[in-house]
């Protein structure tokens, strides 16, 4: 009995594991036609230099826009920071897709220095479905992002 029951667990577990694994496919595809989309860039720059704390950082915003569709948000930043005598350099990107006004993913990176990271967070039904980041903190990003989102969805889609 307990055998029966083990075994229609893994089934039930390994099906709902591949609908994830499936959806996740699908947000890809979504995406990798948005990156190929030929709908015109709409691009602005925010400079930010604030020398009395040593902080200088360029904001470059790409949005991608159809019609009142909102599907793709990227905010790519530049820092430059002086600590103790040390200038430091950081890039950070931020990649929002969304599909029908509805997040489906974000793609983060973090460059400093030779040391690189990679995050991707996707969505379905304005819920997280899967993240790569293997932290505590994982989770509560993902639903910053989301939150996020949402914010911005409601300042470009009017």
């Amino acid at each position: 009995m307990k055998a029966t029951f083990s075994f229609l667990f893994i089934l039930v577990f390994l099906d709902s594991y591949s609908q994830d694994v499936l959806k996740i496919k699908q947000i890809d595809s979504i995406v990798s036609c948005s990156n190929a989309s030929i709908v015109p860039v709409q691009r602005d720059t925010i400079f930010q230099d604030r020398p009395e704390l040593q902080l200088k950082m360029t904001t470059y915003l790409t949005m991608l826009v159809d019609s009142n569709e909102l599907i793709k948000y990227v905010n790519h930043v530049n820092t430059t920071m002086a600590e103790n005598g040390n200038t430091r350099q950081m890039t950070t990107s931020s990649s929002f897709y969304y599909f029908h006004n509805h997040l489906i993913k974000v793609e983060e990176y973090l460059i400093e220095g030779d040391n690189k990271k990679n995050m991707d967070w996707y969505y379905s039904d304005d819920k997280p479905l899967y993240y790569t980041l293997k932290s505590d903190k994982a989770e509560g990003r993902a639903e910053l992002l989301l939150t996020i989102s949402k914010t911005m969805l409601k300042q470009v889609i009017k």
